[in-house]
């Protein structure tokens, strides 16, 4: 999570959501930056409102003065970062994916097996409270040209954005045509997100909308800590 309340925004980080490289390219400009612990730097908006929010506040920058934003990336997707990335740890280890399918994880992650190494969480958890979401501006991480743009002209600085804590693990997700439709139907309010960014990679004025989140059966988190 970064803060420019002088500049208008506070970056809320969602995990999987190139959040590496943007803060590289944007924390030298930042008035503070939460890097770590990881259930820090990833607040979603129950975290924010709760921890960082009232601090804002304190220091000149009530709410309405700055907007909330952040990158969301294709539900699917997203999902899959997550199994590459748990596929670099040793095989050996709790949270590793490398003798896991992605239709075995995909699955495991649609029953909420607390036992499987997926995300406790969705997308949608981390933009909504109560069902509504709250974040003001939305980006979609596959149209860089996009948010890199936005940024530039927020920050009236030219930075460079480059890819970072890319996987190199060379597998590609598989899904069969049932799995990918129940991942489909599970993720059906993300995808209702995704369609308001199809068009020109961004979303403005997203505040309010109600978002329709059920929670996970089973043993449930935010998707990044709340």
């Amino acid at each position: 999570m970064m803060a420019f309340p002088a500049q208008g925004f506070v970056l809320l980080a969602m995990a999987k959501c190139a959040s590496t490289t943007i803060e590289a390219a944007l924390a030298p400009h930042a008035a503070f930056v939460i890097d770590r612990p990881p259930s820090r730097k990833h607040l979603g908006c129950t975290g924010f409102h709760k921890r960082i929010e009232p601090g804002l506040e304190a220091d000149g920058y009530p709410r309405e003065s700055y907007e909330l934003v952040s990158l969301f990336r294709d539900p699917i997707s997203w999902l899959g970062s997550w199994w590459r990335y748990r596929a670099r740890l040793d095989a050996h280890t709790t949270n590793s994916t490398r003798q896991l399918s992605f239709e075995a994880y995909a699955r495991a992650y649609i029953d909420g097996d607390p036992t499987a190494p997926t995300p406790r969480g969705r997308p949608g958890q981390f933009l909504t409270i109560g069902g509504v979401i709250e974040v003001d501006r939305l980006f979609a991480v596959e149209r860089p040209e996009t948010w890199t743009a936005w940024f530039r002209a927020q920050l009236g600085q030219e930075m460079e954005f480059e890819a970072r804590n890319v996987s190199q693990v060379p597998v590609t997700p598989e899904l069969s045509a049932s799995a990918r439709a129940e991942l489909l139907d599970y993720f059906a309010p993300e995808y209702a997100v995704a369609e308001r960014l199809a068009a020109s990679g961004e979303w403005a004025g997203a505040r309010g909308t109600p978002l329709d989140v059920p929670r996970r059966p089973g043993k449930d988190r935010t998707a990044q800590k709340s």
